[in-house]
């Protein structure tokens, strides 16, 4: 290093300390930055904050911000005088936080817990906060989340989540019932019914699926789902080997129309063939690899 000539000696040592640990936190924050690429910033608090947190028995800084590779982990928590935990959790940019607290195994840490008061609150609240979070995050990602449950003497329409905590929304309607639910959720705003996985539990008479070489569509599907007279095809349309319906029940002795389902075929090369079972909505769900458009057209009609 070139230092000025003019400089005294004590201020070329300053100047060179400044310059070394000016040099020492640019590489520092390079190394930090390059060490954080694709990692999740985590928040980790588990009270009591002197217990030992393990993520694949690998220890983790409690009371404290770590940063994790998204995914799958074993996540253990231990302190003396408490009760363990043990949890298979997912880290990712919407589950950024291992929260809570350990339960008291005995009076030692029945003592302990009276004497650290505040770390238990602190976490508590944590909990809260972290949970209120995330609900907001999925209810931004799954919009439809803001509107349910609901429920009445008429239908049922609530959620769950599956395996990769993504939530699954069941329909629960008589047939008499199901197109009051389907118009329902038709008029959610800023919902797309294509990327909700919808799931309907309406009794159906569609299970039993038979080929057929009827080349007229409504005759095709009639012989298809075995449909008796109480049901009504409607004239469908045609886009490109597509071809998109729907029909419903009409009730002649109570002069009602209802459950009108939608179906989708496709045309083959000897006749044509169904998408899926005869659905109340098409999602990206319930089929398989059609396109949006045919899917909204069918929704539609």
């Amino acid at each position: 290093m070139n230092l000025p000539k003019n400089l005294t000696r004590n201020q070329k040592i300053v100047l060179a300390i400044v310059t070394f640990f000016f040099v020492f936190a640019i590489i520092y924050s390079v190394i930090t930055l390059i060490n954080r690429i694709g990692k999740v910033k985590t928040i980790v608090k588990y009270a009591p904050y002197s217990a030992t947190v393990t993520l694949n028995d690998v220890p983790v800084a409690n009371n404290a911000t770590v940063w994790l590779l998204p995914g799958e982990y074993n996540l253990k928590v231990e302190y003396n005088h408490f009760d363990s935990y043990s949890d298979t959790i997912t880290i990712s940019e919407d589950s950024n936080a291992i929260v809570g607290v350990l339960n008291p195994s005995d009076s030692e840490g029945e003592d302990y817990l009276s004497k650290h008061e505040r770390e238990f609150v602190d976490a508590e609240g944590k909990v809260g906060s972290t949970l209120s979070q995330q609900g907001a995050k999925l209810k931004e990602k799954y919009p439809i989340l803001n509107y349910l449950p609901i429920n009445n003497s008429l239908y049922s329409i609530s959620y769950q989540y599956d395996d990769n905590d993504k939530p699954v929304v069941n329909v629960k309607a008589d047939p008499e019932n199901l197109d009051i639910a389907i118009e329902k959720l038709k008029l959610l705003k800023d919902v797309n019914l294509i990327d909700v996985n919808l799931v309907f539990h309406t009794p159906t008479e569609f299970s039993n699926y038979s080929e057929n070489a009827e080349e007229d569509p409504a005759a095709f599907i009639k012989a298809a789902f075995g449909l008796t007279d109480k049901y009504v095809i409607n004239a469908g349309k045609y886009n490109g080997d597509y071809y998109y319906t729907s029909f419903y029940i009409n009730d002649y002795n109570r002069a009602l129309d209802y459950a009108h389902y939608r179906i989708i075929l496709k045309k083959q090369k000897t006749g044509w063939s169904a998408i899926t079972t005869p659905q109340p909505l098409f999602t990206k769900y319930n089929t398989n690899k059609i396109p949006e458009k045919i899917l909204t057209a069918t929704n539609s009609y």
